[in-house]
């Protein structure tokens, strides 16, 4: 084979070890949050999706039932709740215990915060996320919502 030869086939190896790299780079979220941060992200979660290629997947329940959740099904990558049972996924090892304060509801113990589980495949994206939930244009939308931005 001609140097000109293996100089274009390492262009093409080169160019679609590239093309897959930025495929592998997107994740798929699992996400589990209480109901009452629903409306919210359906408001910021398309936006998340649009900047950082990842796709989440939501499913809602209650504060009780989330934390349920999360403490069977290692599947989850981001929990979103009141911070009362995430403090015990906490100590019972199941979230990281670097969480993000969201935002503050009608009462002060209803402080949500999403965390990270410890068994997520996807520890750069769910981190994102989080940083993302923390972030300015987050803000707006629980201001406009009429949460208390923490």
């Amino acid at each position: 084979m001609s140097k000109s030869a293996i100089r274009l086939l390492a262009v093409v190896v080169a160019g679609l070890a590239g093309l897959y790299a930025g495929a592998a780079g997107a994740a798929e979220l699992k996400v589990m949050s209480t109901e009452a941060m629903r409306p919210i992200l359906q408001e910021l979660a398309p936006a998340f999706e649009a900047a950082s290629k990842n796709k989440l997947v939501i499913a809602y329940a209650s504060d009780a039932d989330v934390a349920k959740k999360v403490a069977e099904d290692e599947s989850i990558d981001i929990a979103i709740m009141t911070k009362a049972p995430m403090d015990k996924l906490v100590k019972s090892a199941r979230l990281l215990t670097a969480t993000q304060v969201l935002a503050t509801g009608a009462s002060p113990d209803q402080v949500y915060v999403a965390g990270s589980s410890f068994f997520t495949e996807q520890p750069l994206a769910a981190t994102a996320l989080i940083k993302f939930l923390g972030g300015p244009e987050a803000k707006k939308v629980y201001a406009a919502k009429g949460l208390k931005i923490s």
